[in-house]
């Protein structure tokens, strides 16, 4: 029979996840948020997972590698939805109902609140480009979604994307997630969320608008959980 991979723990599991990546991105998303990222080391990661450093480099190359992970984790969801659009034939205020629910929801169903990871002075890093590009398409999708409502000269077009992020600061960051990723609903805060934009851009709320949204999550999610 096959061996584990990776040196074995020094103990046994102490973090959330189903495997050994996921615990280490759960104890690096409390230490990035809790401490900062120059002040956390690769060595305390390893050692709130309890494994040994050498099999958190398995997993992650860096740091760097885990940040960068976390980050994307805040905005991949919304991107993968947005793409799953371009062929729908969905109106521009269901689309944009549905990413703001999306983006949303991604914030409020990590066990830490990895949302202020991007507000800490290393995000802005050109290690991170990567994150920035998806970042920056994920704002450019809703800005022309918010345009195809009002007109691309109005300024409300910024809205929809930094109103999504205000999920960050209705969450606290104590290791629980303030709603469950398999319950099969939508986060009444996204839900408000949501619903505020459209009324900020004075757009009707689609009809069936929450069903459509939630079938679009599970299909993303299920995608996600493949890979």
């Amino acid at each position: 029979m096959a061996g584990a991979v990776g040196r074995p723990r020094k103990s046994g599991p102490r973090r959330k996840g189903k495997t050994a990546r996921d615990e280490i991105l759960d104890a690096a998303s409390e230490l990035f948020t809790t401490q900062g990222f120059s002040t956390t080391s690769t060595h305390q990661i390893a050692e709130a997972v309890g494994i040994r450093q050498a099999s958190l480099y398995y997993h992650f190359p860096s740091k760097t590698e885990i940040f960068l992970t976390l980050l994307k984790e805040t905005v991949d969801p919304a991107l993968a939805m947005a793409e799953d659009f371009a062929e729908s034939d969905a109106t521009p205020a269901m689309k944009l109902w549905a990413l703001v629910a999306s983006q949303s929801r991604s914030l409020l169903i990590s066990n830490w609140n990895i949302g202020r990871l991007y507000q800490l002075p290393i995000a802005t890093s050109e290690e991170f480009a990567e994150y920035h590009e998806s970042r920056q398409a994920l704002e450019e999708i809703f800005q022309s979604l918010a345009a195809e409502l009002v007109g691309p000269d109005d300024p409300r077009t910024v809205l929809p994307f930094h109103m999504a992020l205000i999920a960050v600061e209705m969450r606290d960051n104590t290791g629980t997630a303030p709603f469950s990723k398999n319950n099969p609903e939508l986060p009444p805060y996204s839900i408000m969320l949501a619903d505020a934009v459209l009324e900020a851009l004075e757009a009707q709320v689609p009809d069936d608008h929450i069903e459509q949204t939630k079938e679009l999550i599970q299909k993303v999610d299920a995608t996600a959980a493949a890979k």
